[in-house]
């Protein structure tokens, strides 16, 4: 096995169909996922929130790490809130429910990982809308 390499500036913006009525705003980047690179095992994306919007309320059946690259944020995971901001890595757990709001001035990018072969793997189940 030789590895995969994806330069973040070379993708373009996907539509996440699951994801995209109840967040119109948010941006998607899949960077890893095996339907497009042929990688296994992980999944990682790119998220852009614009300022004052959200991505609501939801959950999904597996764990999920973000790590912040810009802006300023806050995830509340099952009632409890944590500060996003560039460096900040959070861990989400299995089915915990979470809303990511964007509370800064510019758009609040970060990278988002699932121990899945595809994001399309993913279920997401939405308690509210944006």
């Amino acid at each position: 096995m030789h590895g995969t390499k994806v330069t973040l500036a070379e993708l373009g913006w996907d539509e996440m169909a699951s994801v995209v009525d109840r967040a119109p705003e948010t941006r998607w980047k899949l960077v890893f996922s095996s339907e497009r690179t042929g990688t296994g095992a992980m999944s990682m994306g790119l998220a852009e929130i614009p300022p004052g919007r959200k991505l609501p309320l939801h959950h999904h059946e597996p764990p999920e790490i973000y790590h912040a690259l810009e802006g300023e944020g806050l995830v509340e995971i099952d009632g409890t809130a944590h500060a996003l901001e560039p460096g900040v890595s959070v861990f989400i757990p299995g089915n915990a429910s979470h809303v990511t709001r964007n509370t800064g001035g510019g758009p609040l990018r970060f990278l988002f990982v699932f121990p899945t072969d595809s994001l399309e793997d993913v279920v997401y189940h939405f308690e509210e809308r944006a």
